[in-house]
């Protein structure tokens, strides 16, 4: 372990932290506020690493591969890694003392597997040091940045009901007015069970591998969502192979999240025969005809657990089982990574959700706020946590989810769609849509083309700042994350284009 020790003053220093996966919180905060942890065990193992969770103290914050305190100058400090191939990086800043004469903070480095340099900068500027320090990760790493992709993505419409037909009907309408679209993705729905991918759900009407030729037809690219790791108790995969999944000190399989409608396990890529059912799978989808992957909940290979090799740490087996994947599809196939330790997958990932879910509906302050869990799906945590890690986009393209056009099947107002709107901008990488077409009224088909424009990714202005708890002010665009407006930007909505 590193330490560092800083003679200033604590209530002072705002922390920016970013979670471990894809879901986990990364915020903007004064360092003597409390880092919310969820109460619930199953939303620990599925928003956040179990072995190193939230600190949920006042004054004490922890983050993955990146941390950075800053001044009131804008100045400050940033902690970095060299390298995540193989290995986990938790950091932790500790307030101690309560005034400028006995404050003090600490800071500490540790690293889960094999060693690796750890940075720890004082800089005049910590916007520009950070991206200096994140880019040369993604170098170390060979960061895959291929073209951003245009997707329209079937989950926020038709979740599991989605069918054979929705998916060609929606293609058929983006073909007809003209929306500028590469990708139709089909998501999770299509199987049987979650493991059974290659046999197709009783609702479907027809199997995954009869929608590519449909949609080549009409001049868009096929993509296909996979759990890969993960496999119901109920599905076939884990009655016939219960030796293959992760295991609890009672050497039974162990229930790593829940979802679905219960519990889910997950598989133990450590294990040869794992890898070579992963590669199998990719390769399988690849033959169908989807060059572009969704592998979502990728967390489960990585959690704490009894693994078939025990001489491999939690990192190395997430990336063993990462690259079996990649080896499967292919590297010139697309895979977009979700749910996933982010820095763990530099080099194998083209692109990578870098917040939680969106969902039709502001917040869900309930959860959020008396649970401790800002993981879930909606509109307010994806804006928070997505545009705090704009500096990622040098370890893969940023997913920063759909934009939600539509008026109807949506609870968000024309100031809430409108930020999302502007935070696709902002963040830069993918863009996405799950709007059903047809629903969309003239208002709706522009706002979406709108959010079908490439853009760069943008930068801060300022860390100094924030309008509810996360980087809120880009050279482009201001964000209101609170629930009151600030002069004439309204609560919940954004300034932009500035």
């Amino acid at each position: 372990m590193s330490e560092w020790t800083l003679a200033i003053d604590p209530a002072t220093v705002r922390v920016l932290i970013s979670g471990y996966q894809s879901w986990s919180e990364a915020e903007l905060r004064p360092l003597t506020d409390v880092q919310a942890t969820p109460l619930m065990q199953w939303r620990q193992e599925q928003g956040h690493d179990p072995a190193f969770l939230p600190s949920g103290e006042a004054g004490v914050w922890r983050s993955h591969t990146v941390l950075a305190l800053v001044r009131p100058d804008g100045g400050g400090w940033v902690g970095a890694a060299r390298d995540a191939t193989n290995s986990f990086i938790h950091w932790e800043a500790r307030a101690e003392g309560d005034s400028v004469d006995s404050g003090r903070v600490r800071v500490s480095g540790t690293v889960e597997g094999p060693a690796v340099e750890l940075t720890w900068d004082e800089t005049g500027d910590v916007i520009g040091t950070l991206e200096r320090r994140a880019a040369e990760l993604g170098q170390t790493m060979h960061a895959r940045t291929p073209a951003p992709q245009r997707v329209w993505c079937s989950w926020y419409s038709y979740y599991r009901d989605v069918t054979l037909d929705a998916m060609l009907e929606n293609a058929r309408l983006a073909r007809e007015h003209k929306l500028p679209f590469d990708v139709f993705q089909l998501d999770d729905g299509f199987q049987s069970d979650l493991g059974d991918w290659f046999t197709a759900s009783d609702h479907f009407g027809g199997h995954a591998r009869d929608l590519p030729a449909g949609l080549k037809e009409l001049g868009f690219t096929a993509g296909l969502w996979l759990a890969p790791f993960l496999a119901s108790p109920t599905s076939q995969l884990f009655k016939d192979h219960p030796e293959w999944m992760l295991r609890g000190e009672d050497d039974k399989p162990l229930a790593v999240g829940y979802n679905w409608g219960g519990a889910y396990y997950a598989l133990d890529t450590t294990h040869p025969e794992v890898l070579e059912w992963l590669r199998d799978l990719a390769a399988t989808a690849r033959g169908w005809g989807y060059p572009y992957l969704k592998l979502d909940f990728l967390y489960g290979a990585a959690l704490p657990g009894v693994r078939h090799d025990p001489s491999v740490g939690r990192a190395a087996a997430y990336r063993n089982g990462l690259q079996a994947l990649r080896d499967g599809a292919g590297d010139d196939a697309f895979l977009l990574g979700c749910g996933a330790p982010l820095s763990s997958s530099i080099g194998i990932v083209d692109a990578m959700r870098t917040g939680p879910d969106v969902a039709p509906l502001w917040d869900e302050e309930s959860r959020r706020v008396w649970l401790g869990d800002a993981t879930g799906p909606s509109a307010r945590n994806a804006l928070h946590t997505s545009l705090s890690r704009w500096y990622q986009h040098s370890w893969y393209q940023p997913d920063p989810d759909v934009a939600i056009c539509r008026r109807e099947l949506s609870l968000l107002n024309s100031t809430e769609r409108h930020a999302i709107a502007a935070m696709l901008d902002v963040v830069g990488g993918l863009r996405a849509s799950s709007d059903p077409i047809a629903m969309l009224d003239a208002e709706g088909l522009a706002l979406l083309r709108q959010c079908l424009e490439i853009s760069t990714p943008d930068r801060p202005l300022t860390l100094t700042e924030s309008f509810g708890g996360a980087l809120t002010h880009f050279t482009r665009a201001t964000f209101n994350l609170t629930d009151s407006g600030i002069g004439d930007l309204p609560a919940h909505g954004a300034k932009w284009p500035l």
